[in-house]
């Protein structure tokens, strides 16, 4: 019963995450010319973190006040988890039906160029830190152009930083009864 609950907030909300961090991402692509998959991933981050609230809250209210950190935890991690897989599986969609043989896989190009720019900013720093040899091989790491299957793994690794908030959430949200059941 208590899973299924836990169930229901994450998917309902993290499916309203989802289409929210999709709708901005092609506000982003189609927009602002950027790429919804490299350093512009912020705003994502920040709708996670909302909904994770949001469900955090409105599970607690339904329950009578009450939520333990594991609930409150259990809640968040689910709502997060299942926004980045929608998200990803629609970037994936994207990347690899529409962009690719449509767009000439403009985004990814233009994650790649996003790459190369912030690699050309850090370049003495690195290589008096690094040296030359490690420059070059982290250049051409970034000139590698990703798949798919990878913007699809990125999405969802990168956004399992929201755990850290996740967790204050849920510290902040915790209610105990102290009656024995």
């Amino acid at each position: 019963m208590l899973k299924n609950k836990i169930l229901r907030y994450a998917f309902i909300y993290g499916s309203i995450a989802a289409f929210i961090c999709i709708i901005v991402a092609l506000i982003q692509y189609y927009g602002l010319e950027k790429s919804p998959f490299g350093r512009y991933k912020l705003p994502a981050f920040g709708i996670n973190i909302i909904f994770v609230i949001v469900a955090t809250w409105v599970y607690r209210a339904n329950n009578l006040g009450v939520l333990t950190f594991t609930e409150g935890f259990s809640v968040g991690f689910m709502t997060n988890l299942v926004a980045a897989v929608i998200t990803g599986l629609v970037f994936f969609i994207f990347v690899q039906f529409i962009d690719k043989p449509y767009g000439n896989n403009h985004a990814i190009m233009l994650w790649v160029q996003e790459n190369m720019k912030g690699i050309e900013k850090i370049k003495d720093t690195h290589i008096r830190d690094f040296g030359i040899k490690e420059y070059e091989v982290l250049l051409k790491q970034a000139q590698e152009i990703p798949s798919a299957a990878y913007v699809f793994l990125d999405e969802i690794v990168k956004k399992q930083l929201c755990i850290v908030g996740i967790t204050i959430v849920s510290v902040i949200f915790r209610r105990h009864t102290f009656t024995i059941s």
